[in-house]
């Protein structure tokens, strides 16, 4: 006994049924619950329904039922059977005999639809069934489709966009998506789809077209519009592009970005000629390639200039260090025709977002903080400050000012206090260790004028040098005071690359402690890992050694992890290091912050070395660095800069 209507799908398993009974449960084959006359009876009409797509009726004898009426409609997914008694003889169908019916028109769409057209359940991503287009298309016969998971044929990378509009289809929205499909001949194929929901328990429809074609032209005016001819690599519109991504998507954070212009270029292409010009920039881009990691992102903007993205990268330290070794590819020699060529490059850096949230900007401020470089010197890597915005008269104003501020006594010191815990196991037992000797300029006109606006353009017109020699006059002379006060606190003074670099620093710092009377042993001179970088080793390993011969502390400033080399670190005569606030500001939050400031802790230590940590604000901020190990905590928890005549108040308090 069948049920009186049940629909099969092309292998003539019952899908669904109404009044199903023991004999035909669902999954079951039509055979399996069939007696052999019935069997009979609907084979054939099945065949042909199957075959033809049309619908059929006609009359037959069933086995202890009498005469009955059966149905056969073809529909996506099989066929649907209805079977009742014969009431009225349908004139004009032979008994026992199917007759072929008009064809159903959406069928018939469906089967000679040029379109690659199919049924699929959404949320498992099964075709059900696809239309004789799929083969003309992908070499796919249309019943090897059936059954098979769009997961299958599709690549990894293009996942995610087909479960998002599967699940968009399966809520009742259509969706429209484009994604590669794998061909019969496992070559992959750009398809354009449109799906939409079909009715309550019903398969979604699916209609693809092979975009292949007109992908592989998208793509070839893409390449041509975002990639520079000479070198293939992205060009600035492309850059741009990539800037704006790594903003909105935050995958990597903060991310740096470099600025370089080969120096003397004019020189090399005049000599070689265009052709030989063309073939350095090519050899300047590959080593660009080999020198940076493969997440990196490097582009050509113009002439001899390129740029460098650099994700994950997001302290001027590290920054600091992927430029050196940008440098050290490029100056390495190279033959073009058998001639020689040596070329060097100027590097100018930001910090995104901090120095910018929009491509432009972060671009324009890069190639001003090049040109910075370029202006100092050969071969010459510049960070952005604020100061470098100025317009040119404002700047000129500035610097003319600034070369008479000492003169004019408009430079002062302010000192911001260092502190350390008595017993490490108490957070409560603080005492104050020293003081970082910071500059301030009081103009007359202006009133203070940030640090990050004086400093970058006393460094760049070299004023630097004579401005340092103060400080350290100032910082040196009011130490010596204090410890008449105080025994023992220290004093740290900001040393310069450019002071570092001089011949004479030696000397006057001999000169400064006689005049001063100071402890040299309380005195610090802090110079930032950026300008360590930046000068020859063997050099700048002799004036530290002699620094130290002379009794004074020295200090590693803005310290961080990223590209730096702990084993060069170990090998100079440094006291201290410290860590970049960058580090600290989001240390309770970020897991990765935090194990990197205990892997610098630790090393540290190792190495026999202080940490200090700089731009601490909140309690649990100290709490955490002091257990992880520093040694001196600095930042406004304990203290703003104060002017000098405001520390003794600070000294008689402790």
């Amino acid at each position: 006994m069948l049920p009186r209507r049940f629909q099969l799908d092309h292998q003539l398993r019952f899908t669904a049924l109404e009044g199903a009974t023991e004999s035909a449960q669902l999954g079951d084959t039509l055979r399996s619950v069939c007696s052999a006359p019935l069997w009979e009876l609907l084979h054939d009409g099945l065949r042909q329904a199957l075959t033809t797509r049309t619908r059929f009726t006609y009359e037959a004898e069933f086995p202890d039922e009498g005469r009955q009426v059966v149905e056969m409609v073809p529909t996506p997914m099989g066929v649907t059977v209805t079977i009742q008694p014969a009431v009225v003889f349908s004139q004009g169908v032979p008994e026992s005999a199917p007759a072929a019916s008009a064809p159903d028109p959406a069928d018939d769409f469906f089967l000679r639809a040029a379109d690659m057209l199919c049924l699929l359940e959404p949320a498992t991503g099964t075709l059900v069934r696809a239309n004789p287009a799929w083969h003309q298309a992908l070499g796919y016969p249309a019943e090897t489709l059936t059954g098979r998971k769009l997961f299958e044929l599709i690549p990894d990378e293009d996942r995610l966009d087909v479960t998002t509009a599967l699940a968009q289809v399966a809520s009742g929205s259509s969706a429209r998506l484009a994604c590669r499909f794998l061909g019969a001949s496992g070559d992959f194929h750009y398809l354009n789809w449109s799906l939409a929901p079909g009715a309550q328990g019903a398969p979604a429809y699916g209609a693809a077209r092979d975009i292949t074609q007109s992908r592989a032209v998208e793509l070839e005016i893409r390449r041509q519009t975002h990639r520079d001819n000479l070198t293939d690599l992205p060009n600035r519109k492309a850059i741009e592009e990539a800037i704006l991504r790594l903003l909105t998507s935050g995958a990597y954070g903060a991310f740096g970005v470099l600025v370089l212009n080969l120096d003397g270029f004019k020189v090399v292409n005049q000599a070689l000629g265009t052709d030989g010009g063309d073939q350095a920039l090519r050899i300047i881009a590959r080593r660009l390639g080999a020198a940076l990691r493969a997440e990196d992102i490097i582009g050509r903007l113009e002439g001899d200039t390129f740029v460098a993205l650099l994700p994950g990268v997001a302290n001027e330290g590290d920054a600091g260090s992927v430029a050196q070794k940008v440098l050290n590819a490029i100056q390495t020699p190279f033959s073009i025709r058998g001639e020689d060529a040596w070329l060097t490059t100027s590097i100018g850096i930001v910090l995104a977002p901090y120095h910018g949230t929009d491509p432009r900007t972060l671009l324009e401020r890069a190639e001003t903080a090049m040109y910075r470089a370029k202006k100092a010197s050969r071969g010459n890597v510049t960070l952005w400050r604020d100061g470098m915005t100025l317009s040119g008269i404002e700047r000129l104003a500035l610097e003319s000012r600034l070369a008479q501020a000492v003169d004019r006594g408009e430079m002062l010191l302010h000192y911001q206090p260092q502190v350390g815990l008595e017993d490490r196991s108490d957070p409560t037992t603080v005492k104050l260790v020293g003081f970082e000797a910071l500059a301030r300029w009081n103009h007359q006109q202006l009133g203070l004028i940030p640090p990050d606006t004086f400093i970058p353009m006393a460094e760049d017109s070299g004023l630097i040098v004579p401005l340092g020699q103060w400080v350290m006059r100032e910082a040196f002379g009011q130490a010596a005071r204090w410890q008449h006060v105080v025994a023992g606190l220290g004093v740290s003074v900001n040393l310069s690359g450019r002071q570092l670099g001089q011949k004479n620093l030696i000397d006057q710092i001999k000169e400064l402690l006689v005049e001063s009377n100071a402890n040299p042993e309380q005195m610090d001179l802090e110079i930032t890992e950026s300008d360590l970088l930046q000068q020859d080793e063997a050099k700048v390993k002799d004036v530290l050694y002699k620094i130290k011969d002379m009794g004074l502390q020295l200090s590693v400033d803005d310290f961080g992890m990223g590209y730096t080399n702990f084993g060069r670190l170990a090998k100079l005569p440094v006291d201290r290091i410290k860590i970049d606030k960058s580090f600290v500001t989001h240390i309770c939050e970020s897991t990765a912050d935090e194990a990197v400031v205990r892997a610098m802790v630790d090393i540290s230590r190792t190495l026999g070395m202080k940490v200090v940590a700089e731009g601490v604000e909140t309690q649990a901020q100290f709490e955490k660095l002091t257990q992880m190990g520093c040694d001196i905590i600095q930042g406004y928890l304990f203290g703003k800069p104060l002017a000098a005549a405001d520390v003794p108040r600070l000294l008689t308090a402790r």
